[in-house]
Protein backbone atom coordinates (compact mmCIF):
# COMPACT_ATOMS: atom_id res chain seq x y z
CA UNK A 1 0.00 0.00 0.00
CA UNK A 2 1.90 3.53 -1.06
CA UNK A 3 0.62 6.94 0.30
CA UNK A 4 0.05 8.90 -2.40
CA UNK A 5 0.29 12.44 -0.98
CA UNK A 6 3.91 12.14 0.77
CA UNK A 7 5.06 9.43 -1.76
CA UNK A 8 6.17 6.50 0.89
CA UNK A 9 5.16 3.13 0.93
CA UNK A 10 3.37 2.19 3.96
CA UNK A 11 3.26 -1.63 5.04
CA UNK A 12 0.63 -3.40 7.24
CA UNK A 13 2.13 -4.73 10.68
CA UNK A 14 3.22 -8.41 10.47
CA UNK A 15 1.26 -10.52 12.61
CA UNK A 16 2.68 -11.48 15.59
CA UNK A 17 5.02 -9.01 15.54
CA UNK A 18 3.52 -7.26 18.52
CA UNK A 19 3.30 -10.05 20.65
CA UNK A 20 6.97 -10.23 20.06
CA UNK A 21 7.64 -7.18 20.76
CA UNK A 22 5.95 -7.38 24.30
CA UNK A 23 8.06 -10.16 24.95
CA UNK A 24 11.45 -8.34 24.09
CA UNK A 25 10.13 -5.64 26.80
CA UNK A 26 9.78 -7.98 29.11
CA UNK A 27 12.67 -9.38 28.98
CA UNK A 28 14.53 -6.03 29.01
CA UNK A 29 12.66 -5.46 32.05
CA UNK A 30 13.41 -8.93 33.63
CA UNK A 31 16.87 -8.46 32.64
CA UNK A 32 17.12 -4.66 33.91
CA UNK A 33 15.36 -5.92 37.32
CA UNK A 34 17.78 -8.94 37.46
CA UNK A 35 21.06 -6.62 36.63
CA UNK A 36 19.84 -4.30 39.70
CA UNK A 37 19.57 -7.55 41.80
CA UNK A 38 23.02 -8.48 41.27
CA UNK A 39 24.42 -5.19 41.62
CA UNK A 40 22.73 -4.96 45.08
CA UNK A 41 24.09 -8.21 46.29
CA UNK A 42 27.43 -7.08 45.28
CA UNK A 43 27.40 -3.79 47.35
CA UNK A 44 25.72 -5.87 50.63
CA UNK A 45 28.54 -8.61 50.38
CA UNK A 46 31.60 -6.08 49.83
CA UNK A 47 30.19 -3.85 52.90
CA UNK A 48 29.68 -6.72 54.76
CA UNK A 49 32.67 -8.06 54.20
CA UNK A 50 34.30 -4.58 55.11
CA UNK A 51 32.46 -4.13 58.16
CA UNK A 52 33.26 -7.40 59.62
CA UNK A 53 36.91 -6.85 58.45
CA UNK A 54 37.24 -3.70 60.25
CA UNK A 55 35.28 -5.31 63.42
CA UNK A 56 38.19 -7.89 63.46
CA UNK A 57 41.24 -5.50 63.56
CA UNK A 58 39.77 -2.87 65.43
CA UNK A 59 38.03 -5.34 68.06
CA UNK A 60 34.70 -3.73 67.81
CA UNK A 61 31.63 -4.91 69.50
CA UNK A 62 29.61 -5.96 66.53
CA UNK A 63 28.65 -9.12 65.54
CA UNK A 64 30.18 -10.59 62.28
CA UNK A 65 28.07 -9.72 58.90
CA UNK A 66 29.91 -12.57 57.15
CA UNK A 67 26.41 -14.02 57.29
CA UNK A 68 25.04 -11.10 54.80
CA UNK A 69 27.62 -11.66 52.72
CA UNK A 70 26.76 -15.50 52.39
CA UNK A 71 23.35 -14.93 51.67
CA UNK A 72 23.68 -12.29 49.32
CA UNK A 73 25.72 -14.65 47.10
CA UNK A 74 22.69 -16.31 46.32
CA UNK A 75 20.82 -13.70 43.73
CA UNK A 76 24.64 -12.54 43.14
CA UNK A 77 24.92 -16.31 42.01
CA UNK A 78 21.60 -17.41 40.43
CA UNK A 79 19.53 -13.99 39.64
CA UNK A 80 23.19 -13.26 37.76
CA UNK A 81 23.35 -16.34 36.10
CA UNK A 82 20.01 -15.42 34.77
CA UNK A 83 20.94 -11.80 33.75
CA UNK A 84 23.93 -13.56 31.53
CA UNK A 85 21.76 -16.33 30.26
CA UNK A 86 19.79 -12.55 28.94
CA UNK A 87 23.15 -11.72 27.63
CA UNK A 88 24.01 -15.18 26.08
CA UNK A 89 27.39 -14.87 27.83
CA UNK A 90 26.38 -18.83 29.53
CA UNK A 91 28.21 -21.76 28.62
CA UNK A 92 26.89 -22.82 25.23
CA UNK A 93 28.15 -24.16 22.20
CA UNK A 94 30.28 -21.34 21.09
CA UNK A 95 31.44 -23.38 17.86
CA UNK A 96 28.49 -22.81 16.33
CA UNK A 97 29.23 -18.98 16.02
CA UNK A 98 32.08 -20.07 13.95
CA UNK A 99 29.74 -22.05 11.02
CA UNK A 100 28.87 -20.19 7.99
CA UNK A 101 26.17 -22.37 7.78
CA UNK A 102 22.97 -19.97 8.77
CA UNK A 103 20.34 -23.25 9.21
CA UNK A 104 23.12 -24.87 11.29
CA UNK A 105 23.89 -22.17 13.31
CA UNK A 106 20.27 -21.66 14.16
CA UNK A 107 19.89 -25.12 15.02
CA UNK A 108 22.45 -25.30 17.24
CA UNK A 109 21.78 -22.65 19.01
CA UNK A 110 17.80 -23.60 19.46
CA UNK A 111 19.11 -27.19 20.64
CA UNK A 112 21.35 -24.85 23.21
CA UNK A 113 18.21 -22.74 24.18
CA UNK A 114 16.20 -25.84 24.45
CA UNK A 115 18.78 -27.76 26.70
CA UNK A 116 18.84 -24.60 29.14
CA UNK A 117 15.26 -23.94 29.55
CA UNK A 118 15.21 -28.01 30.47
CA UNK A 119 18.07 -27.60 32.80
CA UNK A 120 16.42 -24.11 34.26
CA UNK A 121 12.69 -25.93 35.03
CA UNK A 122 14.37 -28.97 36.43
CA UNK A 123 16.46 -26.66 38.28
CA UNK A 124 13.41 -24.51 39.26
CA UNK A 125 11.46 -27.75 40.09
CA UNK A 126 13.66 -29.30 42.79
CA UNK A 127 14.65 -25.94 44.38
CA UNK A 128 11.41 -24.78 44.45
CA UNK A 129 11.17 -28.47 46.74
CA UNK A 130 13.80 -27.25 48.73
CA UNK A 131 12.32 -23.85 49.31
CA UNK A 132 9.41 -25.31 50.65
CA UNK A 133 11.18 -27.38 53.35
CA UNK A 134 13.05 -24.22 54.66
CA UNK A 135 9.94 -22.69 54.58
CA UNK A 136 8.09 -24.69 56.82
CA UNK A 137 11.03 -25.98 58.72
CA UNK A 138 11.85 -22.46 60.13
CA UNK A 139 15.52 -23.24 59.77
CA UNK A 140 18.11 -20.42 60.06
CA UNK A 141 21.92 -19.78 59.98
CA UNK A 142 23.70 -19.39 62.66
CA UNK A 143 25.26 -16.21 63.47
CA UNK A 144 22.42 -13.46 62.99
CA UNK A 145 19.13 -15.55 62.49
CA UNK A 146 18.84 -15.13 58.59
CA UNK A 147 15.87 -17.74 57.65
CA UNK A 148 17.02 -20.08 54.74
CA UNK A 149 14.56 -19.73 52.77
CA UNK A 150 15.70 -16.46 51.56
CA UNK A 151 18.90 -17.56 49.68
CA UNK A 152 16.50 -20.67 48.77
CA UNK A 153 14.23 -18.29 46.94
CA UNK A 154 16.59 -16.30 45.15
CA UNK A 155 18.10 -19.83 43.79
CA UNK A 156 14.32 -20.42 43.07
CA UNK A 157 13.74 -17.08 41.09
CA UNK A 158 16.80 -16.87 39.52
CA UNK A 159 16.44 -20.45 37.58
CA UNK A 160 12.92 -19.05 36.51
CA UNK A 161 14.07 -15.99 35.63
CA UNK A 162 16.68 -18.59 32.84
CA UNK A 163 13.69 -20.90 32.21
CA UNK A 164 12.13 -17.31 30.91
CA UNK A 165 15.00 -15.85 28.51
CA UNK A 166 15.36 -19.59 27.18
CA UNK A 167 11.80 -20.15 26.41
CA UNK A 168 12.05 -16.17 24.44
CA UNK A 169 15.31 -17.39 22.75
CA UNK A 170 13.44 -20.53 21.51
CA UNK A 171 10.35 -18.60 20.24
CA UNK A 172 13.07 -15.94 18.84
CA UNK A 173 14.89 -18.31 17.10
CA UNK A 174 11.97 -20.08 15.28
CA UNK A 175 9.91 -17.17 14.32
CA UNK A 176 13.28 -15.10 12.59
CA UNK A 177 13.40 -12.75 15.65
CA UNK A 178 16.88 -11.35 16.29
CA UNK A 179 17.94 -12.38 20.03
CA UNK A 180 18.35 -9.62 22.62
CA UNK A 181 20.90 -9.01 25.15
CA UNK A 182 24.26 -9.21 24.12
CA UNK A 183 24.24 -10.87 20.64
CA UNK A 184 22.25 -9.82 17.92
Amino acid sequence: MSNAANGTKETAPKKGRSLLGAFDKLEDSLAALEKRVAAVSLVVMIFAILVTILARFFNLPIPSLGEYALVAMSPMAFVGAAFCSYMHHHITIDVAELLKNRLLKTILRGAASVAMATFAAIFTWLAWDLLIYAYSSGESLIDLGTPVWIPMGFMVLGAAFMFIHAAFDVIRLCTGMPRTGGEA
